[in-house]
C-alpha cells in the first residue's frame, strides 16, 4: 500500500497548495526538520515525496484518483498540522475598544485554540496580535466556543488567511 501523503503531511485531501507549501515549510525549517538542520533524514524524505506529488496539479491528480478510498470519509485530518504552545497573545472583539489577553493552547497555520476571559461567541470577528503589537494583527473569527468552570472560555480561532510563520510569531 502507497503512503497516505496527507496523512503524512498533516493536511486534508481538499486543502489548498498554499496550505500544502506553508505546511511544507513548517516542517522542514520551522520545525528543523530538514537533515541540515538536525532533523531525521528518512522522515525528510518521506515529506519531500510527500510534497513533491501534493504540489505538482497532475500527480496530486494522479494520487487522489488512485487512494480516494483511503481517505475517503476520514475525520481525523486537520487541514494543518497543529502544535501544542504556550504562548500570549491579544484579542480585539469586533466593537469592544479594548485588546484583552488570551492565553495560546495549540497553534497551526489556519488557527489558535485560546483560553480567555473575554466573553466570546461564535462567529465573532475578533483581532489577533502577536507580540503585544497591534501592527501584526491578523484577522479572525471565533468558529467554536466552550464554557470552562470558573468563567473562562476555550475557543478555537480561524484566521481569515493562513499565517504559515505562526509559531515563530508566537515565540
Amino acid at each position: 500500500m502507497k503512503k497516505d501523503y496527507y496523512r503524512l503531511l498533516g493536511v486534508a485531501p481538499g486543502a489548498p497548495l498554499e496550505i500544502i507549501n506553508a505546511v511544507y515549510k513548517t516542517w522542514m525549517y520551522a520545525l528543523k526538520m530538514h537533515p541540515d538542520l538536525g532533523g531525521d533524514e528518512e522522515c525528510a524524505k518521506d515529506i519531500n515525496e510527500a510534497y513533491e506529488v501534493l504540489k505538482d496539479p497532475g500527480k496530486r491528480a494522479r494520487y487522489d484518483s488512485s487512494y480516494r478510498n483511503l481517505y475517503k470519509g476520514r475525520a481525523d485530518v486537520r487541514r494543518a498540522p497543529r502544535f501544542q504552545v504556550d504562548a500570549q497573545v491579544w484579542i480585539l472583539p469586533q466593537g469592544s475598544g479594548k485588546w484583552e489577553r488570551a492565553r495560546v493552547l495549540d497553534a497551526s497555520a489556519l488557527g489558535i485554540k485560546i483560553v480567555t476571559d473575554v466573553d466570546v461567541e461564535i462567529g465573532d470577528h475578533l483581532s489577533v496580535a502577536f507580540g503585544g503589537s497591534a501592527s501584526d494583527a491578523a484577522e479572525a473569527y471565533a468558529r467554536w466556543v466552550k464554557e470552562l468552570e470558573g468563567g473562562d472560555a476555550e475557543c478555537g480561532v480561524e484566521f481569515f488567511r493562513p499565517i504559515p510563520d505562526i509559531l515563530k510569531r508566537l515565540s
